[in-house]
């Protein structure tokens, strides 16, 4: 049976949305799946969620241990970060020293469970955790008396995903600039609900994307 080379993406629910969900119609995924259409299939492998810790334990049993052209990926993105990011006491938080290593560590078990070196055989993209809009996201959430999560600490685990991606020689997409996270009044605009992306941030993430394959 034909099968074409899979792109694959990997992540929280950043990814998981990525076909859209609720009121956010278009999703980067689902845009990334048309312009690729008949070339590749694009599998989702979001997790909404999960953590760096969490997904760690299932690169293994994502990526098929082959090193056949004709079944190896074309390139896969790792969007994690925002569920890390949360503040210490909440369930989700990972310290950003613990990240940065689950980050690194994923890659490299990407790589050695495809049998690839680099970029060059398999392309990585690391994508940052987007902006926060804390006021809104508190909203969604029901919570008045304290933040889960803030835009600076978001900032600063993207800074630690991007010299993770330096480190392991792998392309990076900052979200956080891309959505001009230093602006609320522009990148609040690009949430859904100050966490997720809305239509506007998904094509923008999409766009970035493209642009840097």
């Amino acid at each position: 049976m034909y099968l074409r080379r899979p792109i694959i993406l990997l992540g929280d629910s950043l990814t998981q949305f990525g076909f859209g969900e609720a009121n956010v119609t278009v999703g980067w995924a689902s845009l990334l799946c048309a312009a690729y259409q008949r070339r590749s299939d694009v599998l989702n492998r979001g997790f909404s969620g999960y953590n760096t810790k969490h997904v760690l334990d299932l690169v293994p049993k994502l990526f098929a241990r082959t090193n056949h052209e004709d079944v190896m990926p074309l390139f896969c993105t790792v969007f994690l970060g925002a569920n890390d990011a949360a503040l210490p006491g909440q369930r989700q938080h990972v310290p950003i020293d613990v990240y940065a290593d689950n980050l690194a560590k994923i890659i490299s078990s990407i790589r050695e469970t495809t049998k690839t070196k680099g970029k060059d055989d398999f392309p990585i993209i690391v994508m940052t955790p987007p902006p926060v809009d804390s006021e809104t996201w508190m909203k969604e959430l029901g919570l008045y008396d304290e933040y889960d999560r803030t835009n600076e600490v978001a900032r600063d685990y993207g800074k630690a995903a991007k010299q993770v991606a330096q480190e392991m020689n792998c392309s990076c997409l900052d979200t956080w600039e891309l959505l001009e996270g230093e602006d609320i009044g522009t990148y609040c605009k690009h949430l859904s609900d100050g966490l997720h992306l809305s239509e506007s941030g998904n094509r923008r993430v999409y766009e970035g994307l493209m642009a840097l394959i």
